[in-house]
């Protein structure tokens, strides 16, 4: 009753000292709250945490029960020590049990921490509606229909509840957007990124792939120089095997005591055996020349195998960054719909 007077007192001074009509509004903050989406989300994980606390409390009140009980049944049976060990102990978890709750449903507890971090931006975002219609309405007073100042009547035409929620979906709106400006403008950075990365991982496979053709290249002329050289070597030895081999025979021949007496057909038998001997350098020589060739085709066969299969690798992970790339601007997406819906 007191707060009915209170009232009528404030409309009726407001009535005589003002020299114009007064504008009141009110508001009915239970139904706009249940409107707002984050309202109802800061409420149900407010709601959760108080569940889950409670149950912790629950959990060690049952723990002091039981350790009271036990020590009712076997307090007969055991001795003054134990018994004031066993009270202190209890005495220790009520006061964790006091200290909990204070840590959990205190002024400073958490579940004051939390409501003002998950509540009250709601409750600012409202107020903060309510006083710019009021400014813009040029409202003098606006009340709160669901508060405990008691209104035994009220013109639906002053609730301005609609009029509130409509400012916060506008102002949601327009918060979503800007979110999304400023979303896109960090895709785009990071598209320009990525591409900047994509272009500098292709110029440093393009550099890696050219060294490694410049260190085969220098490799195989190595190796053809060495074959060279000790195909060279092979020839010389060769060579002065069979100069060798003519001057122990002639040393051979000088060296008789009986002089044969020379005749075409000991001569044509000497140039068949020197004929032979020569093509036989000369059919070793082809066969070494012939097996360098062939080592050094099948080196390079292997240069090129190994070149294409360092070749198909890159090709390979570079389609997998693609694949990752356009799976992730897909879940990108994804979440951007999830969040418009």
């Amino acid at each position: 009753m007191r707060k009915v007077l209170f009232f009528l007192a404030i409309i009726s001074s407001t009535a005589m000292v003002a020299q114009k009509p007064q504008r009141i509004g009110y508001i009915d903050m239970e139904y706009i709250l249940e409107n707002v989406p984050e309202y109802t989300d800061a409420q149900a994980r407010l709601n959760a945490k108080v569940v889950t606390w409670q149950q912790k409390l629950d959990a060690l009140k049952r723990e002091i029960e039981i350790m009271k009980t036990d020590l009712s049944n076997e307090k007969p049976l055991l001795t003054k020590e134990l018994i004031s060990e066993r009270e202190e102990d209890i005495q220790i978890k009520e006061e964790d049990l006091r200290k909990l709750q204070a840590a959990y449903f205190g002024p400073k507890g958490d579940l004051y921490l939390l409501r003002k971090q998950l509540v009250k931006p709601v409750q600012d975002q409202i107020y903060n509606a309510v006083q710019n219609i009021a400014t813009r309405k040029k409202y003098d007073i606006v009340l709160d229909k669901s508060s405990d100042l008691i209104m035994l009547y009220a013109n639906k035409k002053f609730d301005i509840s609609e009029l509130v929620l409509n400012s916060i979906v506008k102002g949601r709106k327009k918060a979503q957007l800007e979110k999304k400006k400023t979303k896109r403008a960090a895709d785009v950075d990071k598209a320009g990124e990525n591409v900047q990365k994509r272009l500098d991982a292709k110029a440093q496979n393009r550099a890696d792939l050219e060294a490694r053709l410049k260190q085969q290249q220098e490799a195989k002329a190595k190796l053809r120089e060495e074959r060279k050289k000790a195909a060279e070597e092979k020839r010389k030895k060769r060579l002065e095997e069979i100069e060798n081999r003519k001057k122990q025979s002639i040393q051979a021949k000088s060296g008789k005591t009986v002089k044969e007496q020379v005749t075409p057909e000991n001569t044509k038998a000497t140039d068949s055996v020197q004929k032979a001997t020569i093509n036989s350098v000369k059919d070793s020589i082809k066969n070494s020349k012939r097996a360098a060739l062939l080592e050094r085709l099948k080196r390079q066969q292997e240069a090129k195998a190994k070149l294409r299969a360092e070749q198909r690798k890159a090709a390979e992970e570079k389609r997998k960054k693609r694949l990752e790339e356009i799976e992730k601007r897909k879940k990108a997406k994804e979440r951007e719909k999830e969040n418009n819906n």
